[in-house]
């Protein structure tokens, strides 16, 4: 009886929490480069939008995260949840980082014209097409992923 009472005060998180595996699945790994793409594209979107570019971006991406928001927040769930099992003593501190670190990245990023219309391109098939633009396209992201985190074996 104190064993069930002990289980029921504990919370919840820390009940599911898993054992850290060294690596992140295929569906953390998807994520993963699904919300760099994500911050690539918000941060393209903002920096191409006015002089010297004029491409006009920043109301694309306004779009794009109106219309597709929710399931980008849905993989920066899968993802955080891959951090707080790899990193439980450390998860909120280890995203910060490395959102600061990806964020200040592609804030960064030195830009020019085919730059800007790359973004561009992919704000519009996104709006045109959907999510599956997305998918796609943050595909190409997977062996800079893989240079940060180890995938899961099979």
């Amino acid at each position: 009886m104190l064993l069930l009472l002990t289980l029921y005060l504990i919370p919840e998180p820390v009940l599911a929490q898993a054992a850290p595996r060294g690596c992140f699945s295929k569906a953390e790994e998807n994520a993963e480069q699904i919300v760099r793409l994500g911050l690539r594209l918000r941060e393209g979107a903002t920096g191409c939008d006015g002089q010297p570019w004029n491409m006009h971006t920043q109301d694309l991406w306004d779009q794009v995260d109106q219309k597709l928001g929710a399931r980008f927040a849905a993989q920066t769930q899968i993802r955080r949840g891959a951090f707080v099992r790899e990193f439980s003593d450390d998860a909120d501190n280890r995203l910060e980082m490395w959102n600061g670190r990806i964020v200040m990245y592609f804030r960064h990023h030195p830009l020019s014209e085919v730059y800007c219309s790359e973004v561009k391109t992919q704000l519009e098939q996104t709006l045109k097409s959907g999510w599956g633009v997305i998918a796609r396209v943050a595909k190409t992201s997977v062996d800079e992923v893989r240079m940060d985190y180890r995938a899961c074996p099979k």
